[in-house]
């Protein structure tokens, strides 16, 4: 309803501009809203290094545009979000997966196969990540691998996309600094959302680098869709003037902390022996593994017959691996739904395993 009346406010009063074309780049002073926000967090860029996107998912668009051609190499954790797999593959760039490990992706694997990719005669082109509270795994990466990834990616000279849409979600645990924050070589991409911390209907997000990135990629951009709706750019500018934006957050992060306790309690509770998962320290999902010989694909129409509903794990996978996978997402249940939602899918899972053919699983 806030943002309601914000919209009401912002069209009777500021319409000759919020109903009219906005620049390219953006909004100047959300853009300077969402660098002084992002300056808290270390990120330290000027007006000409940033611009607003139509949500981070146009801003992985953007980049694949500009920088990849037919045939370029993209070394992505696996498994990785879906969504920059399609931007990536739309423009025929060859996915390598990179495995995750508890504190981040396996950089010695990552040397490996980006040495192997040149001795083929490949072209090795920019390396994709969502080190905090990755998504689908949850899993958030540790200072040293941050360190050391931007350390392959300068001996390699390849650029380092960072997706954070969940970064300000952290509710356990240590801050641990952005790559972007880290970077001394301008080589990370930085992009930023509204989506999981106001609106995700604003479709407002921001992407940061160095200023000739950012050039480029204002001229693609324009081409593209000439601007982001300066509305939802003044909607969101007016927010941000007229609320604590910090302990909007903070509230959020505390709503999210209860429904993670929630969500692991009832797998503990629930779950048979031989299913793991993740325990984030913030974002908004859980990953989940189920013993060998169990797809979560093929189960999926008997969970939703329960009314319970996850995502397959398999897409995540640029290998094809992954098919005794799936994601929880704690972000929109109740405490009660969680709780009952988690004992149905359990009963589903129990039923796969006891029809499982005994040698599969012993």
């Amino acid at each position: 309803m806030e943002l309601a009346r914000i919209a009401f406010q912002e069209i009777q009063e500021n319409y000759t501009y919020s109903l009219q074309y906005s620049t390219t780049e953006g909004n100047v002073e959300l853009r300077r809203a969402f660098l002084e926000f992002l300056r808290k967090d270390g990120i330290k860029a000027e007006l000409e290094e940033i611009v607003i996107t139509t949500a981070s998912q146009q801003g992985l668009d953007l980049v694949a545009k500009t920088f990849l051609d037919p045939g370029d190499v993209v070394y992505i954790e696996l498994p990785s979000y879906l969504g920059a797999i399609q931007a990536f593959r739309a423009f025929e760039a060859e996915l390598v997966g990179i495995t995750l490990e508890e504190d981040g992706m396996d950089l010695e694997r990552l040397r490996e196969q980006i040495q192997k990719g040149r001795a083929q005669g490949k072209n090795p082109k920019l390396i994709y990540v969502i080190p905090d509270f990755q998504n689908p795994a949850g899993i958030c990466w540790s200072e040293e691998k941050r360190a050391e990834l931007l350390k392959i990616a300068k001996e390699e000279d390849l650029l380092v996309v960072e997706d954070a849409p969940y970064r300000a979600l952290r509710f356990a645990g240590e801050e641990v600094p952005s790559l972007k924050a880290m970077d001394r070589e301008g080589r990370v991409v930085f992009l930023f959302t509204l989506s999981k911390i106001l609106a995700p209907g604003l479709r407002l997000a921001a992407l940061v680098g160095a200023e000739e990135i950012v050039n480029k990629v204002v001229a693609v951009k324009q081409a593209t869709d000439l601007c982001t709706p300066a509305l939802t750019q003044a909607l969101a500018l007016r927010f941000l003037r007229e609320h604590d934006f910090e302990a909007h957050i903070e509230r959020l992060r505390s709503c999210y902390r209860e429904k993670r306790n929630a969500m692991i309690a009832a797998l503990e509770r629930y779950m048979p022996e031989g299913v793991l998962w993740t325990r984030p320290e913030g974002g908004l999902f859980l990953w989940v593994t189920l013993p060998p010989g169990l797809d979560t694909e093929k189960m999926l129409p008997k969970a939703l017959e329960r009314k319970v509903a996850y995502v397959s794990g398999s897409p995540f996978f640029v290998d094809g691996t992954g098919h005794n996978t799936m994601r929880l997402s704690f972000a929109i249940a109740t405490l009660e739904q969680i709780d009952e939602g988690i004992r149905r899918l359990a009963e589903v899972i129990k039923e796969e395993l006891a029809a499982l053919p005994s040698s599969v699983s012993a």
